[in-house]
């Protein structure tokens, strides 16, 4: 079948295919406490760029966001447009990722000094690089999207996950997401979250292009 943005969620029962390929991998650590003292940093940090203030994003944010899963800059002002900025307009309702200017999501390029343990991480398993840290309000989502037709990736940390959040990417469809968990997602296809009943916070690390 056919799975458009519309039909995403509605339709997820029908499309869904677990043992799928081209969706993405759980990443298997070894076994560590790293996300529940990231959380703590998280949860004290006060220096979120709210979603709709691309043009005010550092350097380092719109860089490393730009960049998450193998573009080259040239694709900052297509995503300021459709991604960050309140302004609605065709290619937002297209492929955007919130609904209203009234959407709750942050992000941070997360520095040493704030967030320590993200430090010790990167260095304890070096392949995780170029770190950008989301913050999702309780009840908030984001809408089906993808990082446009080329095939490619980037790792997605979990440090906390709500009760009741649903995440989900096709053609797999709903991945049981745990704290500390790092999948490989493939976000060339299309993904999803509705978040659960408290802040959402994950880490993406950069990937790159088959």
């Amino acid at each position: 079948m056919n799975v458009t943005r519309e039909n995403f969620w509605e339709n997820i029962d029908e499309w869904s295919d677990p043992d799928g390929e081209d969706t993405g991998e759980l990443q298997v650590l070894p076994s560590h406490s790293f996300h529940h003292q990231i959380l703590e940093e998280a949860k004290t940090f006060d220096g979120w760029s709210h979603t709709f203030d691309g043009k005010y994003f550092s350097e380092e944010l719109r860089y490393n966001l730009t960049t998450i899963s193998g573009a080259t800059m040239d694709r900052w002002p297509y995503l300021l447009e459709t991604h960050f900025s309140k302004d609605r307009n065709e290619k937002t309702e297209e492929n955007g990722i919130a609904e209203d200017e009234e959407m709750d999501y942050w992000w941070t390029v997360p520095q040493e000094k704030d967030f320590p343990t993200v430090y010790k991480f990167m260095e304890y398993f070096p392949r995780f690089k170029n770190p950008v840290m989301t913050k999702l309000g309780a009840g908030h989502q984001l809408l089906p999207h993808d990082h446009g037709p080329a095939k490619q990736f980037l790792y997605n940390m979990a440090i906390n996950e709500p009760e009741g959040t649903r995440t989900a990417i096709y053609p797999r469809g709903e991945i049981t997401v745990k704290p500390g968990d790092v999948y490989k997602l493939d976000v060339h296809n299309l993904h999803a979250v509705k978040n659960g009943n408290e802040t959402r916070y994950h880490i993406l690390f950069q990937g790159g292009r088959y």
